[in-house]
């Protein structure tokens, strides 16, 4: 859970840069967990995971909502909830590449 709920709070990083475009917003998270810029490659394969899960919570909210709810801290309140989970659904992929420096 707190895992998922990091990854939330990223995409909530991702989703408060109002002017940026998605592929903005993800070449700005991918700098931010790797300190490098990403490739053109990398940029597309996280756009492609950020547009399947935007359909899928589009499709269904409850996915949405479900993702939001894990964590002990609440999600920020945003009027689009189906993008702040496809941002955190490509923050996750983004937390679990190995070059993410984590400590515990």
């Amino acid at each position: 859970p707190q895992f998922v709920e990091a990854a939330r709070h990223l995409g909530e990083r991702m989703l408060l840069r109002h002017d940026d475009t998605v592929d903005e917003r993800i070449a700005w998270a991918f700098r931010v967990v790797t300190a490098r810029h990403p490739t053109a490659a990398e940029v597309r394969v996280l756009r492609e995971e950020y547009e399947s899960t935007r359909k899928r919570c589009a499709d269904d909210p409850r996915v949405a909502t479900r993702l939001l709810q894990v964590g002990d801290s609440r999600h920020a309140p945003v009027s689009n909830q189906t993008e702040l989970a496809a941002l955190a659904s490509v923050a996750r992929l983004l937390l679990n590449l190995n070059e993410a420096i984590t400590k515990g």
